[in-house]
């Protein structure tokens, strides 16, 4: 949760001081207050019980505020010198600090500051009750005092709370941009890594798969070593793959924009795709509006996308499933929908489905759903995926009809 913000007494002590001043609190009302404590000790110990009794009924405060016997206790030690000090006559350096470790406290636990606002009303009312069933001589001016007093209190309150709920936020946005910047070194350092291991594998791997494709064509048809050979280049040709996802991800190149036909991107894309071993078991249901607008863009890097994320799809669906494409014009971008009724992600693979090199399949380099996303940002779309475990993934991409300027 983290330490209180640090007193600053002379904010504190400003605002006090503009605030007696705005509402005429002087050394009358701190008389008129000493006054009154004779009359107020005798019933502090059962006030005390009421709030402490009104904190417990709501879940809020009871659970922010009590717990355990001990935190009770202290609880209760705290409300009983409040409740003193406001007749003491002296308003000073400590008791300034008092009232601002109480707006401290509420913003440390994260309670509402209406709740703070509502038990100084509380005590405000228990304190008017015993006042008025005593016998003391002109309590109605005393009891002003009293309402300035209070109100003093919760302006003091309320300047501690804002600064310890702002140094909160100031904390959780430092955390938060410290690890983005350490998450964003780590990334551009794989990065590196990685385009550096891709281009070192890339021209050997190459020249392998030339040699084998050399002694393949030096078989005879009924060489019993052509299916050794074959699963050979099938190894090869998976390699390439990753060593090109590496690259691609690591130095992505910047998009070369042109009108483009999405429909016909789809299209051929389905074509191409159609004697891949992972849409075999599965039906594709292509759907779009007639007419869709031109789509600026690069066409190479749009069917890239549209291929990892509907091999994503197959992979994850079962035999006999449908996965569906819909593309639909709306407004001033295209938006395209795809969807399966697989297995779907759990929350934890949720929230990293978009980490690069993360992945939950037995093969693969984890790459595909960061390359979609920078493909998409490239080209100032969107991408968004619906998941639940057991009931399958949609992934929409909305992309601009109009080229940025």
């Amino acid at each position: 949760m983290g330490k209180p913000a640090a007193y600053n007494r002379f904010v504190i002590q400003s605002v006090f001081e503009d605030m007696k001043t705005f509402i005429g609190f002087g050394q009358e009302d701190a008389e008129n207050l000493r006054a009154l404590a004779p009359v107020i000790r005798p019933a502090v110990a059962e006030i005390v019980e009421h709030l402490y009794q009104e904190i417990s009924r709501h879940a809020a405060t009871r659970e922010a505020l009590a717990g355990s016997e001990a935190r009770a206790a202290r609880l209760r030690q705290s409300l009983t010198l409040w409740i003193n000090s406001l007749f003491s006559g002296s308003y000073s350096q400590e008791y300034l600090k008092e009232r601002a470790a109480v707006g401290q406290t509420y913003g440390r636990v994260e309670l509402d500051q209406r709740f703070m606002l509502a038990g100084v009303e509380f005590l405000r009312q228990e304190l008017v009750g015993v006042v008025r069933r005593s016998n003391l001589a002109q309590p109605e001016a005393k009891l002003a005092s009293l309402h300035k007093l209070l109100t003093l209190d919760s302006g003091l309150m309320l300047e501690s709370y804002k600064e310890a709920y702002s140094a909160r936020v100031r904390e959780t946005e430092r955390s938060l941009v410290q690890d983005k910047l350490t998450r964003a070194e780590h990334l551009a350092e794989i990065g590196s890594l990685a385009a550096s291991i891709a281009h070192e594998v890339k021209n050997p791997l190459a020249g392998i798969s030339g040699a084998i494709q050399v002694i393949r064509k030096g078989l005879e048809p009924d060489d019993p070593r052509r299916p050794i050979i074959a699963e050979v280049l099938g190894q090869i040709d998976r390699l390439d793959s990753a060593v090109k996802d590496l690259l691609l991800y690591a130095r992505p190149n910047p998009p070369r924009i042109r009108q483009c036909d999405l429909d016909a991107i789809i299209n051929r894309m389905l074509k191409l795709l159609g004697t891949e071993p992972d849409l075999q078991p599965v039906r594709v249901d292509y759907q779009s509006d007639r007419d869709l607008p031109p789509l600026p863009a690069d066409e190479a890097q749009i069917e890239q996308v549209l291929m990892n994320l509907l091999l994503n799809a197959a992979q994850a669906s079962r035999e006999g499933d449908t996965i569906s494409i819909n593309v639909a014009a709306n407004d001033s971008f295209l938006r395209l929908v795809l969807r399966d009724n697989g297995q779907g992600m759990d929350d934890i693979v949720r929230q990293r489905m978009f980490e690069p090199f993360f992945t939950t399949k037995a093969r693969g380099t984890g790459l595909g759903l960061s390359i979609c996303r920078k493909i998409v940002e490239a080209h100032h779309g969107r991408i968004d995926v619906e998941t639940e475990l057991g009931e399958g993934t949609t992934v929409t991409v909305d992309l601009p009809t109009e080229a940025p300027g």
